[in-house]
């Protein structure tokens, strides 16, 4: 158990030797360099945007479930504008005889 009485199970063999072996070339104990680790994943501002995804998910779906998909007058889907093209699309499309 740790600390905070949660069960966080050990690691096999293999994996210690890998993390003892990683703390001693950054000069850590491996518990310190386990702990560090878990504290810079846990504030990754990835990991935080994953968090709040399951408040925003719900929200969205609500607008674009509101949002009309089809074209007016055509009855077909409506698609959003292309991207605008940088200078290297129209270098590009210049050189091979496609109007940008």
């Amino acid at each position: 158990m740790d600390q905070n009485g949660s069960p966080v199970p050990p690691f096999e063999a293999e994996e210690y030797e890998r993390v003892a072996a990683a703390a001693d070339i950054v000069g850590m104990s491996p518990q310190d360099f386990v702990r560090d680790a878990a504290l810079k994943a846990a504030d990754d501002p990835f990991v935080r945007a994953l968090g709040k995804t399951r408040d925003r998910v719900p929200q969205l779906a609500e607008v674009f479930a509101t949002q009309d998909t089809r074209a007016a007058d055509t009855g077909t889907v409506a698609w959003p504008d292309p991207a605008p093209m940088g200078s290297r699309d129209l270098s590009n499309s210049h050189r091979h005889g496609h109007a940008a």
